[in-house]
């Protein structure tokens, strides 16, 4: 009971004051000196900010060897509560804008999400926060990349953070985009949806709490199947089951004005290396 009492405290403390929760929110992205600490929140009063960093005791710490100041496990946990708190009353509007990898965390069972990236430094880091969050709540994960790109995905990966246990307990499965969406070159709407949905029955089955896939969508313009790919994107937007969360990824080099308003039409959820909003 004290330790409830402890955490209640703390997280009291830190949503009291405006300058403490910017500063776990600017300690969510990287670790800071104080330097850095005062031109995140642009505040120079320099006391004012030691005082708000030793009132978070408990959610953060201080790294002596590097200077810096990080979060601590509860610190985290905190940090999500804020996020959440703000997710939660914004969630109806339709023009708001988001952090990407904060917003991509917080995707739900149920929705339906296009990236889209200019690098491959974009789409990984938008991309893994989102599969980190799903092995994170107990869900399955498969991460779909183009057939050249599965050795090197499977070190970025690892690089990233992701443990190769998940790889090893079935949570996590790295597959070739194109086997999945295109069988000797051709494509149907209603066999991969079929698949999809085998693949999370199958992954319920072994006790995981649903399935949340990402998967590259530069098979459908490598094999010249555009139309194929706006059926099945429409199709699956109508069948998303509610222990399904999926990420379209698309390289913006590959699309035309036209294709992209279409596909804002087919998903919930546009995200960029910039922005991430609801779009229905």
């Amino acid at each position: 009971m004290k330790f409830l009492k402890d955490w209640d405290d703390e997280i009291h403390r830190a949503l009291a004051h405006p300058i403490r929760r910017r500063i776990i929110e600017c300690l969510q992205e990287d670790d800071l000196s104080f330097r850095d600490l005062v031109k995140c929140l642009a505040i120079g009063n320099h006391g004012k900010l030691g005082f708000h960093i030793r009132a978070l005791k408990g959610l953060i710490e201080h790294d002596s060897s590097m200077k810096k100041y990080r979060l601590t496990d509860r610190g985290q946990l905190a940090g999500e509560l804020i996020w959440d708190i703000r997710f939660i009353i914004d969630r109806g509007g339709r023009d708001l804008v988001y952090e990407p990898t904060r917003y991509v965390r917080h995707l739900k069972f149920g929705d339906h999400t296009l990236l889209y990236y200019d690098t491959e430094d974009v789409k990984r880091e938008i991309t893994f926060s989102f599969l980190e969050a799903g092995l994170s709540k107990g869900e399955a994960v498969v991460y779909l990349v183009s057939e050249h790109k599965l050795n090197s995905e499977a070190r970025e990966i690892q690089r990233y953070g992701i443990s190769g246990d998940y790889l090893r307990n079935g949570a996590f499965s790295l597959m070739s985009a194109h086997e999945w969406y295109l069988k000797k070159g051709k494509s149907q709407a209603k066999t991969i949806i079929a698949n999809t949905l085998a693949l999370l029955k199958e992954k319920q089955k072994a006790g995981f709490t649903g399935l949340r896939g990402a998967g590259e969508m530069n098979a459908f313009f490598d094999y010249a199947k555009t139309k194929e790919l706006l059926k099945y994107e429409a199709s699956l937007g109508r069948q998303v089951a509610l222990n399904l969360c999926v990420l379209c990824l698309y390289n913006t080099r590959m699309l035309e004005e036209e294709q992209i308003t279409q596909l804002n039409k087919c998903h919930g959820h546009a995200i960029s290396k910039d922005i991430a909003l609801k779009t229905t």
